[in-house]
């Protein structure tokens, strides 16, 4: 790509960098990659064809000389004269080969009338073929090596004397003592002394039928690639001459039917931006063009008139638009007046109770937003929390969320649990939900009174949890659907069980996907690392310190979706019925939260003890409270969860004045109130009495106070024992 712009370069980088110059170096780039493939495969046929050339012209040649040399000569002769001196020689007399010593101990045989004839038979059909040499050698097969009878090929270093030998490769002597007499044989291989070679053969056989000799030709490669050089260059030439003669006919077409034609759309495109800016009313730049290729280049030349003419009736209707723009800004300012005011502004939620902080913020993306938080006490003991995130922005999400806002509050009030809130929600939306949007949203409703909150999510966003002196965490609730997408969709409670010092974190998607000018999203890390940070802030200064940290993580990059954040500490609810300082210090709390099963008993006692120890409880009034944490623990684990295990709670609370213990068990299981039975009659016989409930009346007897309720979907039983 260039460095400059069109407008940037010169005449001859135009040229250069032009569609012209673009198409002519394309379509002779591929034209010689085309050549060149075809090349590759035209050489391979070629090779292929000559070789197999080759290799019948030496089969035929030899076999014709086998059958000749057979009648004119005694090969079985002067294949034993020559084989009598070469297996007599020792090893080391055997690479004595090449001397004048070695050759002379083959001059008998060498000198007979049979060696002489073949001499001159094979001279006549090497000089009469194409092929480099014809000859009569045996196989030793216990060398892999070729022993030479008679090679006519004088040739300076191609002589092979009567008795020379060379290695051949193994697979050639396998080819050749393996013939099936029926194909052709040859070999194309690598000798040690002529490289590759086509030897072609055939075998002399003696009067009883051995074979006593082959008649063998050679041809070297290097014949065969000078074949291929020559059609390499005629292909070469040819193809060089087919390429510039089709990419000079591609550039004048291309010149004719795309780049004219564009060069004349941009000419076009100059003088229309050129009038307006010179004021003149000339609209029709593209339309005088007639650009007739048929093809999609004149399509644009449509497209551009059509946009021409768009543009002109665009500016026409501005200037009514800019006023009415005005006066929905206006309308605007007013919308986002009315929904700041129907967000609770207030934080502490009475004045005279400290038993939970409060804090949100919301902050649109645009004039007015879809998200809210909402926040209201259901009952003295009971906190409602939302936070929601309407589809869409602007009016329409605004007048949705408003409407979100009322349904959640006046179905709450009325002593719904949130999944019921969210069932009767989604009907509402989706029965009349006209622009298809929807909404997620979070709801719970803490009980100020045992910490656990009851919640039920919709789509939205995981909620962040802090246990005290922990870390914040999100909180991977179960997700229905998002309200109003589809009708009859149920969604479920689920509770989580908050200790005094305990904080909540709920958000829109706006935090997480709050983006900078890289693209880069804040995300959940970076925000619970924000909350992390001191987990010691009032939810106030959490949330407002989470809003810098997107602002400065942010920078310049617009606000795409609104931002909105509701935080809570839950205090506990003995904070809330304390009242003055001393009345605080006058009752503790202390909790265990465990699995409800029957191998947790002494963990519980131990917790228990350990309270009752601290406050020098009486050793009697520790045996039957033991005795009745025996009884009520081992009904939760055995009975709550059936046949599945689930969560306990057990709370100490201690009184003074007088001293009394206050022992709560709570669990999360089916129903039941094990007060409500009778009593069973202890004056009749053991054996009289129906099972079951000796052990709760038991509790009830050396308890001072036993009470029992279900409340939020849990059952919460409690015992009192005066010390």
């Amino acid at each position: 790509m260039p460095k400059k712009s069109v407008r940037e370069m010169n005449e001859s980088e135009r040229r250069k960098y032009s569609l012209s110059a673009r198409v002519f170096n394309a379509t002779v780039a591929s034209s010689l990659i085309i050549g060149l493939i075809a090349l590759m495969i035209g050489l391979g046929l070629y090779t292929k064809a000559l070789l197999d050339n080759y290799i019948t012209e030496s089969y035929t040649l030899a076999r014709s000389g086998a059958a000749i040399i057979n009648r004119v000569v005694d090969v079985e002769k002067l294949s034993s004269d020559v084989m009598k001196v070469y297996d007599s020689l020792s090893e080391e007399e055997l690479q004595e080969m090449g001397s004048d010593e070695y050759y002379d101990r083959f001059i008998d045989a060498r000198r007979t009338s049979d060696a002489r004839t073949a001499l001159a038979f094979l001279k006549v059909l090497t000089n009469n073929s194409n092929l480099a040499d014809v000859y009569l050698a045996t196989l030793d097969t216990e060398r892999n090596a070729l022993v030479m009878f008679i090679d006519p090929d004088e040739r300076p270093g191609h002589e092979c004397p009567t008795g020379y030998w060379e290695t051949l490769p193994v697979e050639m002597i396998q080819t050749y003592t393996e013939w099936d007499g029926s194909s052709e044989l040859y070999y194309v291989g690598k000798t040690d002394r002529y490289q590759w070679q086509c030897i072609g053969g055939y075998p002399v056989r003696g009067l009883r039928g051995q074979i006593v000799g082959y008649v063998m030709t050679s041809v070297t490669l290097t014949e065969i690639s000078g074949a291929m050089k020559l059609f390499v260059l005629k292909f070469v030439i040819a193809t060089l001459l087919v390429v510039l003669l089709v990419a000079y006919l591609m550039t004048r077409h291309m010149q004719k039917t795309l780049v004219d034609p564009i060069n004349s759309i941009a000419g076009a495109a100059e003088s229309y931006v050129s009038d307006k800016r010179e004021g003149l009313q000339i609209q029709d730049h593209f339309e005088k063009l007639h650009i007739r290729t048929g093809d999609e280049v004149e399509n644009l030349s449509f497209v551009m008139a059509d946009m021409e003419r768009d543009l002109n009736e665009y500016e026409k209707n501005l200037k009514r638009s800019v006023s009415e723009q005005q006066r929905v800004s206006t309308e605007l300012s007013f919308a986002a007046d009315i929904q700041s005011k129907m967000l609770p502004i207030g934080f502490q939620v009475f004045p005279d109770r400290n038993d939970v902080e409060l804090y949100a913020s919301m902050k649109p993306a645009k004039e007015v937003g879809g998200d809210y938080y909402d926040f209201f006490l259901v009952d003295d003991d009971h906190l409602a929390l939302c936070i929601a995130d309407v589809s869409g922005k602007g009016v329409p999400a605004s007048l949705m969320m408003m409407a979100t806002k009322i349904y959640a509050k006046i179905y709450t009030m009325t002593g719904k649990d949130p999944a019921q809130v969210l069932e009767i929600i989604n009907e509402a939306i989706y029965s009349r939900n006209l622009g298809e949007m929807f909404v997620t949203m979070w709801m719970g409703i803490l009980d100020l009174r045992t910490g656990v909150l009851t919640a039920s999510n919709a789509g939205h966003e995981y909620p962040a949890i802090m246990r005290n002196g922990k870390s914040f965490e999100l909180f991977k609730d179960r997700h229905g659907f998002v309200l109003g997408g589809m009708s009859g969709m149920k969604y479920t409670n689920y509770d989580i069980q908050l200790s005094p010092g305990d904080m909540i974190f709920v958000y829109t998607d706006g935090v997480p996907e709050s983006t900078d000018e890289n693209e880069e999203l804040f995300g959940t890390q970076r925000m619970t690392a924000a909350l992390n940070e001191d987990t010691s802030r009032s939810p106030q200064e959490q949330i407002e310190d989470m809003g810098y940290r997107i602002e400065a993580f942010v920078g310049g990059a617009p606000q795409f979706d609104d931002i909105t954040m509701l935080c809570a500490r839950y205090n506990g609810y003995l904070c809330a019925e304390a009242g003055p300082e001393q009345e605080k210090e006058s009752r503790l709390m202390k909790e265990l939260n465990i699995e409800a099963i029957i191998e947790n008993v002494p963990a519980v006692t131990a917790f228990v003890d350990g309270e009752l120890e601290a406050m020098d409880c009486p050793l009697k009034a520790q045996m039957q409270i033991d005795v009745a944490i025996d009884e009520l623990f081992s009904n939760i684990a055995m009975y709550a969860y059936d046949p599945e295990t689930g969560p306990a709670t057990v709370r100490v609370e201690v009184e003074e004045d007088p001293m009394a213990v206050i022992i709560t068990f709570i669990d999360h299981g089916k129903p039941y109130d094990p007060l409500a039975a009778a009593d069973p009659d202890v004056t009749l016989a053991p054996e009289d009495r129906p099972m079951g409930g000796l052990g709760v009346f038991l509790v009830k007897k050396t308890m001072d106070d036993v009470s029992y309720e279900y409340v939020n979907g849990q059952n919460i039983l409690r015992i009192k024992k005066k010390v």
